[in-house]
């Protein structure tokens, strides 16, 4: 009697833990989608200078850097987006050198070691360098997300902003959670 009942409370416990860990993911899934909601309409509270772009055709181009959290949805929510009259391209790129395409970059936290790199082949470029870490607008990052309650809200460098050469919307500005 004492086995099975032993047994039972072991399946029990790792039952729970398997749904913990299946919600955390689900939880963790839900939140790259909004992230990477934010990320495209962050597109339309955005003004780059005239030269940023190669015409006025020409697309708001968010890159991703390293591993990729947000896989199709991304691409998705861009197809159907429309920045103020241009469209919305998604590139991936696993070479610092290459970020300097982006309009809006986001920066994963598991790529946070190469932020300096990163950021010495965007100066004098004027990219909105977006992320997910703690230190993130520390190491020159414009706009990190972080968590409020159960809610995804973003913090906002205006300094980092200026030195990229950017004009971010007080409509954007009134929503974020912390202005520094």
């Amino acid at each position: 009697m004492f086995h099975k009942l032993f047994f039972f409370l072991i399946f029990s416990i790792f039952l729970q833990m398997n749904t913990i860990s299946a919600y955390g993911e689900l939880q963790s899934a839900r939140a790259m989608e909004i992230q990477a909601a934010f990320l495209i309409k962050f597109s339309s509270y955005v003004k780059w200078p005239e030269e940023a772009f190669a015409d006025a055709r020409a697309p708001v181009t968010v890159g991703i850097f390293g591993r990729d959290p947000f896989g199709s949805a991304i691409d998705e929510i861009a197809r159907s987006f429309n920045a103020n009259g241009r469209n919305v391209e998604v590139r991936r790129f696993k070479d610092p050198a290459a970020t300097h395409q982006s309009h809006i970059l986001f920066i994963p936290a598991s790529e946070m070691e190469r932020m300096d790199e990163i950021t010495a082949v965007l100066s004098g470029r004027s990219v909105l360098i977006v992320g997910n870490s703690p230190e993130f607008l520390n190491k020159s990052g414009i706009i990190n997300f972080v968590m409020v309650g159960k809610k995804i809200r973003f913090n906002i460098s205006r300094t980092n902003c200026q030195k990229m050469g950017l004009d971010i919307s007080s409509k954007l500005l009134s929503v974020a959670h912390k202005i520094q």
